[in-house]
């Protein structure tokens, strides 16, 4: 069960569907509860989304931060589930699947809807590299998680004989294979402005950097954004050195990663993933209030980039990008990455279903 709030849930659903298929031989189906059965819902929840997160971040960040260290038995999730329950129910009840794995979060299992026939195992698997409560919820066995440093922080909010696996982010195959030389000095500057293609101060952001690193080539991802594509590509011809240059929306992101000397990157939790198993340091420039600041504050804790909270901030930062500073966050990324994370989620699940049919069928809580 995935959200249609960015590609990353979706990218995370059909890594996870390729192993469980080919590896496990499972009967899977990917499910966005709400566009498959409430578009009108789905259609006001991304609206919403991405009208806060592009118009009022401050406000998305301050209701993210504080709602993260609440109960799991909040009155608040319980609320919000009442608008989730009515479309994750009909999906439960229409399959009924042996198990759920959740890719967002969301408490509309935390009570089973009564024509189910059996409890399903429940999967939630974190897809952030930052904790938040309305993860957690008493009907979840287990949860995957990004890395081991997470885990002793979520034991506050797991129900007693929940397990624990960590999996690393499930991401693309074209990732699955990390970069052990890391010599990154001479790879080209990436900058990922995700699905939608959202850059802050990208004028800026471009000149400090072609002034910054004249031997090296930029290159920016611009993803849907027609407009940002055509600004970079006006920037490029400005500056005429032809070390710029704009790439419109592709599925092959890897082969731009794992030959960057760093990513000026977004800091989601999918595209820190790929960063991180292609081994190579990321630059977050203002990143998201909520989720994406917090990601990057993980990250950077982890040694495998930096933060820039402002433009002075963002030049000053930059001279970390270079010799032995850039090579050892590349070895950081490399030792906290999970290049083989479908497989680790996949092998967990099943593990996990293994010993559920070895006890005895427990009573839906409901």
């Amino acid at each position: 069960m995935y959200a249609s709030f960015g590609d990353g849930h979706r990218q995370v659903a059909h890594a996870l569907q390729d192993v469980l298929k080919h590896e496990y031989r499972a009967d899977v189906a990917l499910v966005d509860p709400f566009r498959q059965t409430n578009r009108a819902l789905a259609a006001f929840n991304e609206w919403v989304y991405e009208t806060l997160t592009a118009y009022a971040p401050f406000l998305y960040g301050w209701s993210y931060n504080w709602t993260r260290r609440l109960s799991p038995q909040h009155v608040l999730w319980k609320v919000l589930a009442v608008f989730s329950r009515r479309a994750t129910w009909e999906k439960v009840c229409a399959h009924q699947p042996d198990i759920v794995v959740q890719l967002f979060p969301d408490h509309a299992l935390a009570k089973y809807p009564p024509t189910l026939r059996r409890r399903p195992l429940i999967v939630t698997a974190l897809t952030d590299y930052a904790l938040h409560s309305r993860w957690f919820h008493r009907n979840v066995d287990l949860y995957l998680m990004p890395t081991d440093d997470i885990v002793a922080k979520a034991a506050r909010f797991r129900a007693r004989g929940s397990k624990v696996a960590v999996s690393g982010i499930p991401i693309r195959d074209q990732f699955s294979v990390c970069r052990l030389d890391t010599d990154v000095s001479q790879g080209p500057i990436v900058i990922s402005a995700g699905g939608r293609g959202v850059f802050p101060n990208l004028s800026f952001v471009l000149t400090a950097l072609l002034r910054q690193f004249g031997d090296r080539n930029i290159v920016v991802l611009c993803g849907r954004n027609d407009r940002m594509l055509e600004k970079v590509q006006e920037i490029a011809q400005t500056d005429g050195s032809g070390r710029l240059l704009a790439v419109s929306f592709t599925d092959d992101v890897a082969s731009y990663v794992q030959r960057a000397s760093f990513v000026v990157a977004k800091a989601g939790g999918i595209s820190i993933s790929e960063c991180l198993s292609a081994g190579t340091p990321m630059l977050f420039y203002k990143p998201q209030p909520g989720q994406e600041h917090h990601n990057a504050m993980a990250i950077a804790r982890l040694g495998a980039g930096h933060i820039a909270t402002g433009r002075k901030d963002f030049l000053a930062v930059l001279k970390h990008f270079e010799g032995q500073s850039l090579a050892d966050m590349s070895k950081s990324a490399i030792a906290i990455a999970h290049p083989d994370a479908a497989v680790r989620a996949a092998r967990a699940i099943v593990q996990a279903w293994g010993g559920r049919c070895g006890m005895r069928e427990s009573s839906v809580r409901g």
